[in-house]
């Protein structure tokens, strides 16, 4: 049985961090580990619940307390987490290599990145970022049993009413989003599709016209 403490080092936040590390040096030099850093501070400050519950400082602290119980051996982390630290440190000092990416993470921090221009999204971000987009393409569009989006709009949005809220307000908001970040024909098509194929701008204008004439049909609240 995995003990409760074991979560800290195979789940959550750190594990994050070192993955990206770890995609950073299995790339050759093809990433750089600042971006996909200021990728990750991005995305944590995307959502205030996200920064809420774990912000930025808190994964630099994580990284360091880590790093001071790899240092005295009073903890023996999980050996799934033992291979990730090795394999994104490239067989640095284990505890200094921690303590590199807290410092790291602080001073990125203070300068983050923003700009989609500057810094595109990548396809991780994008997976985090919109994953009902991903999800409605799986389950609605791609297996082809709706002849239409109109229909596939139709049929999901009648499978979840009328207890839809949960379901729809996720879904429009990220339609929205990806109108925003992605303006036009191309951007999107060059940005968001390798992730959701199916998402055009008139496709996503599509998804929140049918939400909100939905929600004007159905859930309007009586006089």
């Amino acid at each position: 049985m995995i003990p409760h403490t074991a979560r800290l080092f195979v789940d959550g936040p750190m594990r994050r961090v070192l993955e990206l590390a770890a995609l950073v040096g299995d790339s050759g030099g093809a990433l750089s580990l600042d971006d996909e850093l200021r990728r990750l501070i991005r995305t944590t400050r995307a959502t205030v619940a996200t920064d809420w519950l774990c912000p930025i400082a808190t994964v630099a602290a994580l990284l360091d307390h880590t790093a001071g119980l790899c240092d005295s051996g009073r903890e023996t982390p999980p050996e799934e987490f033992r291979q990730l630290l090795e394999r994104a440190g490239a067989g640095t000092d284990a505890a200094a290599y921690l303590h590199s990416l807290a410092s790291k993470l602080r001073i990125l921090e203070q300068d983050p990145q923003d700009d989609y221009d500057e810094l595109p999204l990548s396809r991780w971000e994008i997976d985090v970022r919109f994953p009902q987009l991903s999800g409605f393409g799986v389950n609605w569009v791609y297996g082809g049993e709706f002849p239409t989006l109109a229909e596939s709009l139709e049929a999901a949005i009648d499978s979840e009413h009328p207890y839809c809220g949960e379901f729809l307000a996720p879904l429009a908001a990220e339609a929205q989003s990806a109108l925003v970040l992605f303006p036009g024909e191309r951007t999107m098509q060059d940005g968001l599709c390798p992730v959701v194929g199916w998402a055009t701008p008139q496709a996503l204008r599509q998804l929140l016209q049918a939400v909100d004439d939905h929600m004007r049909r159905e859930h309007v609240a009586l006089p």
